[in-house]
């Protein structure tokens, strides 16, 4: 066996009587199955990190261009352009033209 340590695990019954269950019909145990949903679970949350990570790398590389293709000059009257999104979306929805 693996280096394995215990640890105390409080369950819903529900929880408990379900991976029992599983268990007997996958002929493995209880801790077998937990174990495997751990590392899944770990695995799962890597990668979504990693995503997140990645989606910043994205909208940061955004960023650097649009102030490339600004020259630098930043943004100073946000109110403004989101006014203008917000009537042009308006518009958009009520079908009129530009």
């Amino acid at each position: 066996m693996q280096n394995l340590q215990r640890v105390n695990l409080l369950l819903e019954r529900r929880q408990r009587e379900a991976l029992e269950k599983l268990a007997r019909q996958r002929n493995r145990s209880v801790s077998d199955l937990v174990r495997e949903y751990i590392t899944a679970g770990l695995e799962g949350e890597n990668s979504q990190q990693h995503e997140r990570l990645l989606a910043l790398e994205n909208a940061r590389a955004l960023r650097s261009r649009i102030m490339k293709r600004r020259k630098g000059k930043r943004v100073t009257q946000t109110e403004n352009v989101l006014e203008q999104i917000r009537n042009e979306r308006v518009n958009e929805l009520l079908g009129r033209g530009r």
